[in-house]
C-alpha cells in the first residue's frame, strides 16, 4: 500500500501544472454555461486520468518503473487507486463553482447532490474501459485513445440526458431521492464493482505479458 501512495504521488508530480489549469477551466465553463454545473465534475477526473497516463507514455515511465523492485500488479493497482483523489479533485472543484455561482446569483436552487454523485460515479466506468486500452495500445495507439476519450466527455451531457429518460429508476431517485425497492440499486451496486475488478484483472492481465 506504500508503494501505491508512492506512486500516485508521482502520477501527481507530473500533473500538477495540469491541476492548476482546473481553475480557469471551472471558471470559463461556470461563466459560459452554470447550469450544466453538475456535468462538469466528470470532466477533470477523466482528463486527470489521461494526462496521467499519457505523460507516463512520453516519459517511458513504464520501463523506468518496472525496473525498480515493484511487482508490475502495484503500478497497476496504483493507477486504479488513483481515480480516488481525482475523483475527490472533481467534487471539490464542482462545489467551489456551486458555491461561487450562488454567491454571485447565478442559482437559488439546492446543490443538485444526487446528479454530481451519478456524474462522478461514471468516472471510474469510463476508466475501466480506457485503462485496459492504454495497457494494450502503449504509445503507438495512445493519440486514438485519447481523442476518442476527451470525445466522449463532451458527449457526456447528452449521454446522462438520454440515460436519465430512458431509465426511470435514475430519474426518479434524481428528484425525489427515492428508489423502488432496494434490488435495482444492489444489482447496479454489484455490476459496477464487477466492471470495474475485471478492468482491472484485464489491466493487470495485459501488462503482466507486455514487453516493456
Amino acid at each position: 500500500m506504500y508503494s501505491s501512495f508512492y506512486l500516485i504521488r508521482k502520477d501527481f508530480a507530473l500533473i500538477r501544472k495540469f491541476v492548476l489549469l482546473l481553475i480557469p477551466y471551472f471558471i470559463l465553463m461556470g461563466y459560459t454555461n452554470f447550469d450544466s454545473y453538475t456535468m462538469f465534475t466528470l470532466f477533470p477526473a477523466m482528463l486527470l486520468l489521461i494526462n496521467s497516463c499519457t505523460m507516463d507514455v512520453q516519459h517511458n515511465n513504464q520501463k523506468f518503473l518496472v525496473s525498480l523492485p515493484l511487482r508490475r500488479q502495484q503500478l497497476v493497482l496504483a493507477k486504479y487507486l488513483a481515480l480516488i483523489p481525482y475523483c475527490v479533485i472533481s467534487l471539490v472543484f464542482t462545489l467551489l463553482l456551486y458555491t461561487a455561482g450562488y454567491a454571485f446569483g447565478l442559482t437559488s436552487e439546492p446543490l443538485a447532490w444526487r446528479e454530481i454523485l451519478l456524474s462522478i460515479g461514471s468516472f471510474p466506468v469510463l476508466a475501466a474501459i480506457y485503462l485496459p486500452l492504454h495497457y494494450w495500445l502503449g504509445q503507438k495507439g495512445a493519440q486514438v485513445v485519447n481523442l476518442i476519450f476527451i470525445m466522449m466527455i463532451m458527449l457526456n451531457v447528452t449521454a446522462f440526458s438520454r440515460l436519465t429518460q430512458k431509465v426511470p429508476v435514475f430519474s426518479n431517485w434524481i428528484l425525489t431521492g427515492n428508489t423502488d425497492g432496494v434490488l435495482i440499486p444492489l444489482i447496479a451496486g454489484l455490476a459496477y464493482i464487477v466492471v470495474i475488478y475485471s478492468s482491472y484483472l484485464l489491466s493487470l492481465r495485459i501488462f503482466l505479458k507486455k514487453d516493456v
